[in-house]
């Protein structure tokens, strides 16, 4: 039912339904006339055969008719002909003479003929008659009368074997069929062509309308240039569109950082307080756990405004404030806040190379991206190892000698909320992480390339 809605169908359809009956008009049109022009030669010359003949029986009635004469003259490959004596008191005919063609097999004369013949003796009555000993073409019949007595009547009938379907009839069929058919699909084609160039511009906006989606936040309908009202509409619903993506943008991504990056900081309050409680302490002890959840409270604060601040302006305002940052210093405070997770693993961050580097952009969302690369690297390396980190001018290296990811992964890993079967199965975590990383990368026109085996480790290049 779809397809009978479409437009582009329903047109070519209707179009394709007239040349049809068009072509297929004009194809019966000629293949009848072949046919009426062949019937039309049979009977001239049935016609020419039966004057003939009632000429010459006219000069002589007693002497036999010699049908084979009259078939070499008009050159007539098969005559069936036969003289037909009727007896008009009992309505009987008797054949008193016929052609070696006809085999001893008889001519029919029905008396319906017989009627046409007495209303008007002077003309010749066409008929047809099927015989198979004979042929198996049908049989094409002319009756005439010869002479009539108050006794007796005798008529003449001539036949030849008759198909409308002559050879040539039948070679014009076929070249009728491909031709116009053939020509029906040059024109669907065409018109398809023209049809869909036509219709394209509308398609465009169409299938971009379908594809918008709250996963797909900076599509807009094309201008179609065809008309200035379509386009004044357009770019109507492209400003609302655009309006309400970075409404919906805003809410989500502030939904999904806070729920990512919270969670670190308030598991470690979490955790001194319970320390703190789990039994009494000295003052020393007590002032440590506070100073902590002191420093943790800060850092949550300093999330929460930079979270915010990301939330509630668009790329282009958050662009607007950028700095110059010191990327070492940035990076070097991403590896102290990562430390000690790593020291409860076992494991070594290792800075080969620190060059001073400055970049233009936000300190606090760069230090949340390099974070999350240094966590992930920790999260998902098992064994006592080192994790390198190097610096250079135009790139930061990130190296680690954890699960890896699978070839077929690596394409999804910066999708939200995608986790790979290996991280769901060692780890947990939301699959927003890298999806964070990815966002602030793109704010800053940093590239990103992920280099990972399977069983040997990863490596991050950050290119800026």
């Amino acid at each position: 039912m779809q397809r009978f809605k479409n437009l582009k169908f329903r047109l070519l359809a209707t179009l394709g339904t007239v040349l049809f009956a068009l072509f297929y008009g004009f194809g019966y049109i000629v293949v009848h006339s072949l046919e009426s022009s062949y019937q039309q030669t049979s009977e001239a010359t049935l016609f020419a055969v039966l004057k003939d003949i009632k000429h010459d029986f006219n000069l002589d009635p007693v002497k036999e008719i010699i049908f084979n004469d009259n078939k070499q003259e008009f050159n007539m490959p098969i005559l069936y002909a036969q003289v037909i004596a009727y007896d008009s008191l009992s309505n009987t005919p008797t054949i008193i003479q016929r052609s070696n063609d006809l085999k001893e097999r008889t001519l029919k004369i029905e008396p319906n003929i017989i009627q046409q013949i007495f209303e008007r003796p002077n003309e010749i009555v066409f008929s047809t008659m099927s015989d198979s000993i004979l042929t198996h073409q049908k049989i094409y019949i002319g009756t005439l009368l010869l002479t009539q007595n108050e006794d007796q009547i005798l008529f003449l009938q001539c036949a030849m074997p008759y198909d409308k379907h002559t050879p040539q009839v039948k070679e014009m069929t076929s070249t009728l069929w491909v031709g116009l058919s053939s020509l029906l699909i040059i024109i669907l084609v065409l018109a398809s062509i023209l049809i869909s160039k036509s219709l394209q511009n509308v398609q465009k906006v169409t299938n971009t309308a379908k594809e918008i989606s709250t996963q797909d936040l900076h599509s807009t309908i094309p201008q179609t240039h065809i008309a200035y009202e379509i386009d004044d509409l357009i770019a109507t619903f492209n400003t609302l569109l655009n309006e309400l993506q970075n409404a919906y943008a805003q809410v989500k991504q502030f939904g999904q950082n806070a729920s990512h990056e919270l969670k670190t900081p308030l598991t470690i309050i979490q955790g001194e307080v319970d320390i703190g409680l789990r039994k009494e302490r000295t003052i020393e002890e007590y002032q440590r756990i506070l100073q902590k959840v002191a420093k943790e409270v800060s850092t949550l604060h300093a999330v929460i405004e930079k979270i915010l601040f990301l939330s509630s302006t668009t790329k282009n305002d958050l662009k607007n404030h950028f700095s110059e940052v010191y990327l070492d210093e940035v990076l070097l405070d991403a590896i102290e806040e990562k430390r000690p997770l790593s020291e409860q693993k076992n494991l070594t961050l290792h800075v080969n190379t620190l060059e001073a580097v400055s970049v233009l952009g936000n300190a606090a969302l760069l230090k949340i991206a390099i974070a999350n690369l240094i966590d992930n690297a920790i999260k998902y390396t098992t064994t006592p190892a080192t994790i390198e980190i190097a610096l250079f001018p135009h790139e930061l290296q990130i190296k680690d000698e954890g699960l890896g990811i699978k070839e077929e992964e690596l394409a999804h890993i910066f999708e939200q909320f995608y986790r790979g079967n290996t991280s769901k199965q060692s780890t947990q975590g939301s699959g927003l992480g890298l999806a964070i990383v990815k966002n602030i990368l793109d704010l800053h026109d940093f590239g990103i390339t992920v280099h990972s085996q399977e069983g040997v480790g990863t490596q991050i290049l950050i290119t800026f």
